[in-house]
């Protein structure tokens, strides 16, 4: 296989991964391979000799921007959730504060 195909296998491998991993809330690791990814992606598309009329690299970029919207869907998802919660600490909090002034007035 060509590298120009090996680099977007192994970047289409990596998104299935950073899927995963977005599903699974490790964060951290899932930046380490989107790095791995977007490397891999850079040597891909630098190469110049892509053939976009080659059905499997069509089909491959395609399947890659399809797994990164899931991830990011996953990731704006867990973002949503991380600002409500926030939301209620800090109602909590001032709930809190206004009982101790009213405590101690």
């Amino acid at each position: 296989m060509p590298q120009h195909k090996e680099n977007l296998r192994l970047a289409l491998e990596l998104s299935q991964e950073i899927v995963r991993l977005a599903e699974q809330k490790a964060w951290s690791e899932m930046e380490q391979l989107d790095q791995q990814r977007l490397q891999l992606l850079e040597a891909f598309f630098s190469l110049g000799n892509v053939n976009s009329q080659d059905r499997m690299v069509e089909e491959s970029i395609q399947s890659i921007l399809d797994l990164n919207d899931r991830a990011l869907s996953i990731c704006a998802e867990a973002r949503d959730f991380v600002v409500k919660d926030g939301r209620k600490v800090r109602l909590g909090r001032e709930a809190i504060v206004a009982y101790q002034k009213q405590s101690f007035d």
